[in-house]
């Protein structure tokens, strides 16, 4: 039995909302090669009924037409006495598209035998069939100018299962499979589950990409379309378990493993590649964006990312979701400021300022890759110029780790397990696999506090570090500009943008830092440091990083945060130590 039929009609009936259709729909047009000159966005709501979508293709007798589609989906998707005959319901629909002229200057459109249709993911209920059809008839009969289709959840299905799932998408029994298990299982755990990630790469890896002359082939085109449809059912399917989370944690990697297959084959400046990827790239910020519409409004208020029938877990679940909700929130009001340019940037400013001032564990860091969302929260303040806000936040950093390490001897997990972290929390043990001796952590907060120049904490930090006997260190990778142990790259396939957007980097190596100087006169290998000291000390190694991100100079520099992100790999001195350097010019 043929089930792939099965699992798009049950998909496309699932689709409840009115927008859901719109938007799925002009999908398949563009998989069956229409080239479409409005969508429901557009119109919708506007004077020109019957025009959700209007596109030009070839028909099923291969004549070139253009067409005019009305989209009647959520309570409206069945066509019954109540939408047949109500304001904006079918009769009104269909007239208007009859006569009212869509506007174009694209060349010949007029020319072109023109078809409407209606298209609804119902059926045709039996008490209306007949007014339906005697209303076809006379409003466009046979051999009239304008011909007449209806694509009902039968039609729709076929097209589907032919045009998009079946080209692609359900090609074999093992994508089948891989689809259904994923639906199923959405909504089972918190992480990104490893079934959609070999869905999405037998999509984007099972085929060689051969390049191409003048026009991209259509099977990349249907692959391309697949992953955006993939993207709307996970978004469709979060919406049913009103819980967004799960489509930004599973799109994100959509995002960034079809990032990945553009580095790896040198397609990021193709125009027409990019094309595709913009669709869903901007598919993801808009759920961005409706993800901190509907949560901002609780995150604001006191402890409001804190959740109440969390348990015993939220001594640390509370932490480690508030880092990693403000990560997300400092990339989209990047986002938000980069793509908008009349974007409030004291608007921006004050959110932020607002989620880490009602959730103080927002200075609470318990694994080392925290340092990503503290580097981003500086960064974002930095950039918007509000200098003071940057530094109080880092105080408030130091001071949790100091006061932690005082009570418990502790310092965030260098291994970044938060099991480990757990198991301590429970038994006040230090699991043998936690690792706080060297804290990569720490080493980026005093290279801040020079940046910041906040001397009086540098020094107090320098003192906590040398009594404790902390060592500090980097990870830089071997891939860089000025590298001096490019014979020690493992991956030699893959150079560094390829790397981040693929796996955790760890082609590289430890850069050790001091928070003391060598004294010659004294013979004292661990003489004192003062501020500036330490200061010139940093600016001397301005040559240990360095490297020309391929991603950046195609215009997504944006990019490599998520792939950190997901990756769990620290980032490279770059994203702060530039400043360091510029204000030494």
């Amino acid at each position: 039995m043929d089930i792939k039929p099965i699992i798009v009609r049950e998909y496309l009936e699932s689709l409840t909302e009115s927008d859901e259709l719109d938007s799925l729909f002009p999908i398949l047009l563009e998989s069956k090669g229409f080239t479409i000159l409005s969508k429901p966005k557009e119109y919708k709501g506007f004077p020109q009924y019957g025009k959700d979508v209007v596109a030009v293709g070839k028909d099923e007798d291969g004549i070139l037409k253009r067409f005019y589609f009305e989209i009647k989906g959520g309570e409206d998707r069945d066509v019954t006495t109540t939408t047949f005959h109500k304001k904006d319901g079918i009769v009104e629909s269909l007239r208007e598209a009859k006569h009212r002229e869509f506007i174009t200057s694209r060349k010949n459109f007029y020319n072109l035998p023109l078809k409407l249709v209606l298209v609804h993911n119902g059926e045709m209920k039996a008490n209306i069939s007949e007014t339906f059809d005697g209303f076809i008839k006379q409003e466009f009969p046979e051999g009239g100018n304008i011909e007449f289709e209806r694509w009902g959840i039968s039609e729709l299905t076929k097209l589907f299962s032919e045009d998009l799932f079946g080209v692609n998408l359900l090609t074999n029994k093992k994508n089948t499979k891989l689809f259904n298990k994923v639906l199923i299982n959405l909504n089972v755990n918190d992480d990104i589950q490893n079934d959609f990630e070999l869905l999405v790469n037998a999509l984007l890896f099972d085929e060689v990409w051969k390049g191409y002359k003048t026009v991209i082939p259509r099977k990349w085109k249907l692959i391309f379309q697949s992953l955006k449809l993939i993207s709307f059912i996970i978004y469709t399917e979060s919406k049913e378990y009103n819980n967004l989370e799960i489509a930004k944690k599973y799109i994100s990697f959509v995002v960034i493993r079809f990032w990945f297959w553009i580095l790896k084959n040198k397609l990021e400046n193709d125009k027409k590649i990019l094309f595709y990827y913009n669709q869903i790239f901007l598919f993801y910020y808009d759920l961005l964006d409706e993800y901190f519409f509907r949560t901002l409004p609780i995150a604001k208020l006191k402890d409001g990312l804190f959740c109440e029938t969390g348990g015993r877990y939220e001594q640390i679940g509370y932490t480690v979701r508030t880092f990693d909700y403000i990560f997300y929130l400092t990339h989209y009001l990047k986002l938000s400021i980069l793509f908008n340019p009349n974007f409030d940037k004291n608007i921006a400013r004050n959110i932020l300022a607002e989620i880490l001032r009602v959730n103080n564990v927002s200075v609470r860091p318990l694994i080392d890759i925290h340092s990503q969302t503290i580097i981003s929260v500086l960064n974002f303040f930095i950039a918007l110029n509000d200098i003071e806000s940057a530094k109080k936040y880092l105080i408030e950093v130091c001071g949790y780790i100091t006061l932690r390490h005082r009570d418990y001897k502790i310092l965030p997990d260098a291994n970044n397990s938060i099991a480990s972290v757990i198991k301590f929390t429970e038994s006040r043990v230090k699991p043998i696999y936690y690792s706080d001796s060297t804290s990569p952590l720490l080493n980026v907060i005093m290279e801040y506090l020079v940046i910041l120049g906040i001397e009086d904490r540098f020094s107090i930090m320098k003192k906590f570090i040398n009594d404790n006997q902390i060592d500090l260190g980097l990870f830089v990778p071997h891939l860089n500009k000025h590298s001096k142990s490019l014979h020690l790259i493992e991956e030699k396939e893959l150079d560094l943008d390829e790397q981040l957007f693929s796996k955790s980097v760890n082609d590289g190596y430890q850069s050790d830092l001091k928070i003391s100087k060598v004294d010659y006169e004294n013979f004292e290998l661990n003489a004192d440091i003062n501020f500036q000291e330490f200061k010139e000390k940093l600016l001397k190694r301005k040559d240990e990083f360095e490297y020309e991100y391929r991603t950046d100079k195609a215009g997504y520099s944006f990019l490599r945060d998520l792939a950190h992100f997901h990756y769990k790999t620290p980032y490279f001195p770059d994203m702060w130590r530039v400043m360091l350097f510029e204000e030494s010019e």
